[in-house]
């Protein structure tokens, strides 16, 4: 191996090899071989050097000199808006650099929180098959590292923390890729036959802060550029952590070395566990004392019986979602293992690793203090190949392990920080041309909407000062948590949707995605991805030029007051009306809900500002209008004010477009 593909395996801003000794330029790691350049526009190609020196780029037959300036740096600009350039693959070469497998298409900015970054693998149990046969080398994704940094806006991204440079899809690939991105690309090449490429730049928990600039949060949220130089004093983080590693390394040794469970082996199968508390697993007290949460591990057994007649199957075990984290382990013997509470767990088990007859599942549950232990309404089985299966739940048997307080710790660079993505995912890849940009992020947010609906509209303005007024899309809060009988719940999840659906009207060639009905009342992650990205493609096609296309559900728009009455307008693309949701089985915090398929969701306020639940009916259209009338009306609302729909965190969505896509929760006066 040359020495120059021993730097590129340890992920150096050199992203290609095909040379020997050191190479005259040096290129930012996402311009490389498998990239996609923007179709339709002037793609730009840029790194470093040594000044003075010449820089050669040839493409499709075209020559692109330059030189590296006195700062060292260098770009060109390659035009793509010849139609006959669409496709590839394509080679390029700078210097004695060699980028392969180059296509011209569409390039998408696929930004945000865990929702964006939900991997593949996650979505295993909808979308399995789909995920293991299908290829298309024409549409590739790159995903950044997820490192943040409160240091200055970077030149290039983080070589670690998860980065994966361009790859095509195949599945020895999408496993890492994220869902939305995955679908969005096979939608829009599905429409347009045109290459996709996918920068997917998201990281899951993060803040809006940490993806605005420093010039939007001097302007928008200046604490937080305070926050950010009261860091910067030297000497201090690098303190914060070495106490972080050293509080770290003291917790966990005591925590393994005194947690009685492991000093007696608690998870051994012949263990008489007579004498634990019998529990069941949706008790939501389980090892509190009093009013006081168990913070620590939780040991939980549990028997099961196999018949002959599946022994030496393939098996999983499938334990739902456990809060937080967990070691499994089925006769003794560790079966799996995960660090934290979001995965579903789903552990595999070899032939013949069940016996016939008695086995004994136990869990070593690390839990920070949550109330709940087990998800309800996930999935607690032993599946076997074939389709047989042997449920999980009921009673277990459970004993308290080690007691600890919550790890200590002191404040470091998180992905809550001012700038802190911005700084090394956004700021080194603005002068790159894209499509568009999707953004999926919020429910960190949620308690702070009125900062929210400031930064958002600021900050995708801010990103396109350098892709130009490119569309962006912006994906509401799915549906989860609680589902309230109160009318006058206020609850975050629906004031941040409120901000997000304000921002959009704040912004230019912009759309929202609504998302409260894709939900999972008990997954923040939920995992319908293929319909939220289809949604997504729906607009994107729209926003660049199919305007006769359906691409959202009603979008309201006014509301005039007629004595004890709202009129409430919706807008309507062309050719669509006004419908309601069929009654449907819902899973909601309540249990099983069956709607009754009538227009529901709608609340009404009068001049004390107090809301109740209203009568909504839908009014006939007028023949060629592009709008239509709900008409609603409350018991105890003689003089109505105010209305809102769909405001909840698992709201009762029940109004529709013709074509099935819903109407965004608002909020109106």
């Amino acid at each position: 191996m040359s020495l120059l593909l021993a730097f590129l395996t340890m992920g150096t801003t050199l992203s290609v090899a095909q040379t020997d000794g050191q190479p005259s330029v040096r290129l930012p790691r996402f311009i490389s071989s498998s990239m996609v350049l923007q179709r339709g526009d002037t793609a730009r190609i840029w790194g470093w050097g040594e000044a003075g020196k010449q820089v050669k780029v040839q493409f499709l037959k075209q020559n692109y000199v330059t030189r590296v300036d006195e700062q060292g740096k260098w770009q060109v600009a390659i035009p793509t808006t010849k139609a006959k350039m669409v496709g590839g693959p394509y080679t390029m070469q700078i210097n004695e650099l060699k980028l392969e497998n180059i296509y011209v298409g569409d390039v998408w900015l696929c930004s945000g929180q865990s929702n964006m970054d939900l991997h593949c693998n996650r979505l295993e149990d909808l979308y399995k098959q789909e995920f293991d046969t299908e290829r298309n080398p024409a549409i590739h994704l790159i995903q950044f590292a997820r490192t943040p940094t409160i240091e200055d806006p970077q030149d290039d991204v983080a070589a670690f923390g998860g980065f994966y440079p361009w790859e095509d899809m195949t599945p020895e690939h999408v496993g890492h890729w994220s869902g939305i991105s995955y679908f969005f690309a096979k939608e829009m090449y599905r429409a347009t036959g045109v290459p996709q490429g996918i920068i997917n730049a998201s990281m899951g928990g993060s803040d809006i802060l940490a993806w605005c600039s420093p010039q939007v949060l001097a302007e928008q949220a200046p604490v937080s550029v305070t926050d950010r130089a009261r860091l910067l004093t030297p000497g201090y983080l690098q303190r914060n952590a070495e106490i972080n590693r050293e509080c770290g390394r003291v917790y966990n040794r005591l925590y393994e070395e005194q947690d009685p469970g492991l000093k007696e082996q608690w998870m051994k199968a012949d263990l008489d566990d007579s004498d634990w508390e019998t529990v069941h697993p949706f008790d939501p007290n389980i090892g509190a004392f009093g009013s006081f949460p168990w913070v620590g591990s939780l040991w939980f057994r549990k028997e099961f019986f196999v018949p002959d007649s599946l022994v030496g199957r393939d098996s999983l075990l499938r334990l739902g979602c456990l809060i937080d984290a967990d070691v499994c382990y089925i006769n003794g013997q560790q079966v799996g293992s995960t660090g934290y509470q979001y995965p579903p767990r789903k552990y595999k088990l070899q032939p013949n690793f069940l016996k016939a007859g008695r086995n004994v599942l136990c869990i070593r549950l690390k839990t920070y203090g949550a109330p709940e232990k087990f998800v309800k309404d996930k999935p607690y089985r032993v599946l076997f190949k074939g389709g047989d299966a042997i449920d999980l739940l009921g009673n277990f048997r459970m004993k308290r392990g080690v007691l600890m307080p919550p790890q200590p710790g002191v404040e470091g660079v998180n992905n809550g920080r001012a700038s802190a993505l911005y700084s090394n995912m956004i700021h080194p890849i603005l002068p790159y041309r894209v499509a568009g940009i999707l953004w999926y992020q919020g429910e960190t947010n949620a308690g702070r909407p009125e900062e929210y609906g400031r930064l958002l509209p600021a900050m995708i303005t801010d990103w396109r000062k350098s892709f130009g007024n490119v569309p962006a899309l912006v994906f509401t809060l799915a549906n989860f948590m609680e589902r309230h009988t109160d009318a006058n719940y206020y609850g975050g999840w629906a004031l941040l949707r409120e901000a997000q659906r304000q921002s959009v009207l704040k912004l230019d060639n912009a759309a929202l995605i609504t998302m409260t009905d894709l939900g999972e009342w008990n997954d923040i992650h939920p995992l319908n991805k293929k319909e939220a990205a289809r949604r997504a493609a729906l607009q994107m096609r729209q926003l660049r030029g199919e305007k006769r296309l359906i691409s959202e559900g009603p979008v309201v728009e006014s509301v005039r007051y007629e004595g004890r009455k709202a009129l409430v307008t919706f807008r309507l693309a062309e050719g669509d009306f006004l419908c309601v949701a069929p009654a449907t089985e819902q899973h909601t915090s309540q249990g099983i809900i069956r709607t009754s398929g009538t227009l529901q969701g709608f609340k009404l306020a009068g001049e004390d500002g107090v809301y109740r639940w209203a009568e909504a009916k839908i009014l006939p259209k007028e023949k060629g209008a592009n709008v239509q009338v709900v008409e609603l009306s409350a018991q105890g609302v003689a003089a109505p004010k105010g209305v809102r729909y769909g405001w909840d965190d698992d709201p009762l969505v029940t109004l529709y477009g013709s074509t099935g896509l819903p109407a965004a929760s608002f909020e109106i006066k």
